[in-house]
């Protein structure tokens, strides 16, 4: 009967370990609580009141908070059992107290730390990840990204846990789509299905898997990839009709339909939901259904509907993220433009662009943060490197001495016993003294390179954080400046009262000129910081730049094999300058008719060769490089690599350069 009961125990812990219980699951609690009655072991009290604290913590904190404290009592004096306290404690601040959370998670996790059972991994694991979702809720997505890949997977991997591993790389898969790089987010997509579908995941974790996955392929367009995962995900959920998972499910056919043209099956879907998500109280599933009611009616060009959907959703206020609230207000500002309404259109772009100001000065906070810690610790390492140095000198220059001392007392015997002993010691030293110089002197060549490379880092790091400001002040100031004009000069245009007036073409034409300048405007800010490169990698980035460079009178063409876009964004961004200078020298100096850009990569190492058939010049005989030569050089240096200019007068120039691009 014992065995029984203690399997029983054992069962309840495996279930609660993955979270909260089984889908229609209605039983959990009641359980839980007659096997609290039946027990005698204060640490298996402890463990049913910790399970019972987390499944109230979602609806009744005071019952959740009661329970916690009850499990704390029958931990007593087991170092375990308190350090699982510590864990569910945060669990009951993670909604109400981020950053008292977030410490207790972290404390949890160095407390669990000291136990090798599996079941520690697991819950270190929990707390690496739940600490990440609450940097995710500070719109910190890399931070959770770290959290997620560099603690909490290596933990369950270590435990054996598929299910668990499967579920956190679905976790950084979700980040990935946030940030709509998709074809990234399919990578984690397609390995958390893989080893899913090696256990007997919940019922759970499987749809939320197949949900995702199959949102991020409409949103590449692959539909015929996600209709397959739709249906699976359907007959999953047919037994309960009731689920909250039904949202979601009704969320991502009305996507899929709404892009394959299926306009009044996506209004459907949504529809059918919305009853469910009132019925369940789930508010911020609601707003998600009346926002994608919104797009539907967008897509059929019913405006009016469209907006009343907007205006509810932005009603409810049901913000996790500010992005949300930012894109609804700019959503907004163009609804009301396809209705002419131009007084509201201007007015919630202004909010927007407010909105956009706000939290652009909350990251810069966040960013000069960074930035500040990153210098101190730059300084440290600087002082050390330094102290190091003259360590180094002060034992070189003491050996030195020592040496010395010794070869003056040989000399001084060797003079009492024979005078050419002394000469031929005094030759020895001599040629030792040249050695100890030249390995001294190749010491301080090294030493003055790597300052020159940490400076030219420095250098390239400043160049692109100016970059990115300036593009961000172009874009989200001046450009929302310009727009408010357009729209003012709209409104005054489109007046009955002005229509008659003389002026009314010149009028018009000022609108066209502003027209070009915002557009003139986006391309500088997209040549400062190229927005493809960070939404869909270097390769896309590229062949972008190519395109827009070409003219009649210049072709360029493009190819790449191999790049691996998992690479650092940095070491992409610095790739991307190199050959954007490389192309702006052949195009301002070399008059060619025909230029080729090559990539391809191998591992670590990335290699470019930029060919044009212009006029070329003497490489042997040009003294003073351009500036332009001298920038691709100094990148160059910055990731380790090699540059090689073949060039000749009246036989164009090839560029071929070879880059180390390991993480």
């Amino acid at each position: 009967m014992r065995c029984l009961f203690l399997f029983i125990v054992w069962s309840i812990v495996t279930l609660e370990s993955q979270g909260q219980p089984m889908l229609g699951n209605t039983s959990y609690p009641d359980s839980l609580l007659q096997l609290l009655q039946n027990t005698g072991s204060d640490s298996t009290k402890a463990r049913l009141n910790y399970f019972l604290s987390d499944y109230w913590s979602y609806t009744d904190t005071a019952r959740a908070s009661f329970y916690l404290k009850e499990g704390l009592k029958a931990a007593k004096d087991h170092s375990y059992l308190q350090a699982l306290f510590v864990f569910y404690e945060a669990l009951l601040l993670h909604d109400v107290q981020l950053e008292a959370a977030a410490k207790k998670y972290k404390e949890s996790e160095k407390l669990l730390e000291k136990f090798p059972y599996k079941e520690a991994l697991i819950y270190r694991a929990r707390a690496w990840r739940n600490y990440g979702t609450l940097q995710q809720r500070k719109d910190n997505e890399q931070e959770m990204v770290v959290a997620i890949l560099d603690h909490a997977i290596p933990l369950v991997r270590k435990a054996g846990d598929l299910e668990r591993e499967g579920s956190y790389y679905n976790d950084v898969g979700m980040v990935y789509m946030n940030q709509l790089m998709h074809s990234k987010a399919e990578t984690f997509f397609a390995k958390s299905l893989s080893l899913l579908k090696k256990t007997t995941p919940k019922l759970e974790t499987m749809i939320l898997a197949l949900d995702n996955r199959a949102k991020n392929f409409c949103y590449m367009d692959s539909m015929q990839y996600a209709r397959p995962l739709l249906n699976e995900m359907g007959a999953l959920l047919k037994p309960y009709p009731e689920a909250e998972y039904n949202i979601d499910y009704a969320l991502t056919k009305s996507v899929y339909y709404r892009k394959t043209g299926d306009l009044p099956a996506a209004l459907k879907s949504l529809q059918g939901a919305l009853p469910l998500a009132r019925k369940l109280k789930q508010k911020r599933l609601e707003n998600s259904l009346q926002f994608q009611v919104y797009k539907v009616y967008t897509a059929m060009g019913n405006y009016r509907l469209a907006l009343e959907a907007l205006q509810t959703v932005i009603k409810n206020k049901q913000y996790t993220f500010m992005e949300d609230e930012v894109m609804h207000a700019f959503e907004m500002s163009e609804t009301y433009a396809h209705l002419n309404d131009i007084p509201h259109a201007y007015h919630w772009l202004k909010k927007y662009s407010i909105l956009r100001d706000t939290m652009y000065m909350r990251n810069l906070k966040a960013g000069i943060s960074d930035m500040e810690t990153k210098f101190n610790t730059a300084e440290k390492e600087k002082e050390i490197v330094l102290l190091q140095a003259e360590n180094k000198e002060a034992a070189l220059k003491a050996r030195n001495s020592r040496l010395s001392t010794l070869i003056l007392i040989i000399i001084c015997f060797a003079i009492l016993v024979v005078l050419i002993f002394v000469t031929i010691t005094y030759r020895t030293f001599k040629t030792l003294a040249a050695q100890k110089e030249l390995n001294y002197r190749q010491q301080l060549k090294e030493m003055e390179q790597q300052r020159q490379i940490v400076t030219t880092e420095a250098m390239l790091e400043g160049e692109e954080r100016e970059r990115r400001r300036v593009a961000r002040d172009l874009h989200d100031g001046l450009g929302g400046m310009l727009a408010g004009i357009k729209l003012k000069l709209s409104s005054h245009a489109s007046s009955p009262r002005n229509q008659l007036r003389d002026d009314q073409p010149e009028l018009s034409a000022i609108i066209d000129q502003l027209d070009r300048s915002v557009t003139e405007l986006r391309r500088i800010a997209r040549n400062m910081m190229p927005e493809s490169l960070i939404r869909f990698g270097l390769q896309t980035a590229l062949k972008d730049l190519c395109e827009s460079l070409m003219t009649r009178e210049t072709h360029i063409r493009f190819t790449a094999f191999d790049i691996d876009e998992r690479m650092e964004l940095s070491t992409q961004v610095v790739i991307y300058r190199i050959i954007q200078e490389a192309l702006a020298n052949a195009i301002r100096h070399s008059k060619a008719n025909n230029i080729i850009v090559q990539c391809s990569q191998d591992e670590s190492r990335f290699y470019i060769t930029v060919e044009d058939d212009g006029i070329g010049f003497n490489s042997q005989a040009t003294e003073k490089k351009g500036m332009g030569l001298v920038n691709i050089e100094n990148r160059v240096k910055y990731l380790n690599g090699k540059i090689d200019v073949v060039s000749s007068a009246n036989e164009g120039t090839t560029i071929n350069m070879e880059l180390n691009v390991a993480a």
